[in-house]
């Protein structure tokens, strides 16, 4: 009987300091390609920690655009060895993991949307852009709309209006008047996303709804023609990039910037001086009651499927990229306007942005926010991508026709799309 009391206690003792013992602390990676992501996610992350799980804690770790999916994909097809618990997948990119046919390496996040009555509160056209054979596998940070950035100092000093613009023929014309004063500025930057977003706004993309390729259509070799038009009379422009782009923009060589809601942090990140002179308009039109705006990028956070923490980086997902205090946060760091329903007429979003001049930018993407385009995703469209950033150089400078260039880049995927079947 002692002997047996003494065992109890023992037992007794052992529960109680396992009681008393601390529990170890929920420690997650995360992977983002960008900064201003990742200052969202460590704000989140200390919100969570302190409304949701004392214990958890979340490492975000920025990586090189190109480094980080190719590691992923990696890591994934090693069976998930040195892979994040969440990743942020860029849309360009997410085609990469889809191909051969088989699991991504995800989360499937059905379950997760319908539970939490998610999936009517998100923008279907961007969360295509991580579904494939009805799994949903990311969540869109940003419903990406397109507008018109331009020095207002600049436009405004030279006697336009690009509010008042409504057709690209006017801000063409605009654009010639203020070289012929000044040779050395250029109104339109062609950078190597203009081509893809504009051909959005007229309908098009580089794959249609289908999945076929349509970059060799005519209104894509049309449009081409027409940008190295314009860059022929000085009109547009091939600026440096890097560094060198931001000082074009800084010194008034580079007066107007074709970009999405994204772009607006970039510009206050990398051109802080710059404060005031800056506005944002809807894009012109091609023809008159045309779509205002396109979409261009976008980025899914997703969760790694081999994630042993893969229930609580949901909880941390639905919290930060699933509620209105999360989505509208991430605007006010980072200007990305939310492709979160619930959050769009917040009236912190609303606000009166004193970088673009005293202007409420929440107000200009809601507005032309329904008039975004679909955008077709692809297994393929990385590599389509690649073989046209490789062919750009060549297109603008003129070496290489847009028709011949573009042929020759959709004969390549089709044949790969063949190979595949």
């Amino acid at each position: 009987m002692k002997a047996t009391r003494i065992l109890i206690l023992l037992s007794l003792g052992a529960l109680l300091l396992g009681a008393l013992a601390p529990v170890a602390a929920q420690e997650l990676e995360l992977w983002t390609f960008v900064n201003t992501h990742a200052r969202w996610f460590r704000e989140q992350a200390e919100r969570y920690q302190a409304e949701v799980n004392a214990d958890f804690n979340l490492e975000v770790i920025e990586i090189a655009y190109a480094d980080l999916h190719d590691r992923l994909l990696i890591s994934i097809q090693s069976g998930g060895v040195g892979a994040p618990d969440i990743a942020d997948v860029e849309q360009g990119r997410f085609g990469s993991f889809l191909r051969g046919g088989g699991d991504p390496g995800f989360v499937e996040l059905n379950a997760l949307l319908d539970a939490g009555g998610h999936t009517e509160n998100l923008v279907s056209a961007r969360q295509a852009l991580y579904t494939s054979m009805g799994s949903v596998y990311g969540i869109e940070h940003a419903l990406t709309p397109v507008v018109l950035y331009y020095r207002a100092d600049v436009w405004e000093g030279a006697g336009f209006d690009p509010q008042a613009f409504v057709t690209w023929d006017d801000f063409v014309d605009a654009g010639r008047a203020i070289v012929a004063e000044n040779p050395d500025v250029v109104p339109l930057h062609i950078h190597n996303g203009l081509h893809e977003l504009l051909l959005r706004q007229q309908g098009h993309d580089y794959f249609n709804a289908d999945g076929e390729v349509t970059i060799d259509s005519e209104a894509s070799i049309a449009l081409m023609d027409w940008l190295l038009a314009l860059k022929a009379e000085g009109v547009a422009g091939d600026p440096p990039t890097g560094d060198a782009l931001w000082a074009a923009f800084k010194d008034g060589t580079l007066i107007s910037m074709v970009g999405a809601d994204w772009y607006a942090g970039f510009f206050k990140d990398n051109a802080p001086e710059l404060a005031g002179k800056w506005k944002a308009a809807p894009l012109p039109v091609f023809e008159e009651g045309g779509r205002r705006t396109s979409v261009w990028g976008g980025t899914g956070a997703t969760v790694v499927e081999t994630s042993p923490n893969a229930e609580e980086a949901l909880s941390f997902l639905e919290f930060s990229m699933l509620s209105v205090e999360g989505n509208v946060r991430r605007f006010e760091l980072t200007n990305l306007f939310p492709p979160y329903i619930p959050a769009m007429d917040n009236a912190r979003l609303h606000a009166a942005d004193e970088y673009f001049s005293g202007q409420d930018l929440g107000e200009l993407f809601a507005d032309v926010g329904p008039e975004a385009p679909p955008q077709w995703q692809s297994p393929f469209r990385s590599q389509l991508n690649s073989l046209v950033t490789a062919a750009r150089q060549d297109i603008i400078d003129g070496n290489r026709s847009p028709a011949d260039a573009f042929s020759e880049i959709a004969a390549t995927i089709r044949d790969e799309m063949e190979f595949e079947s």
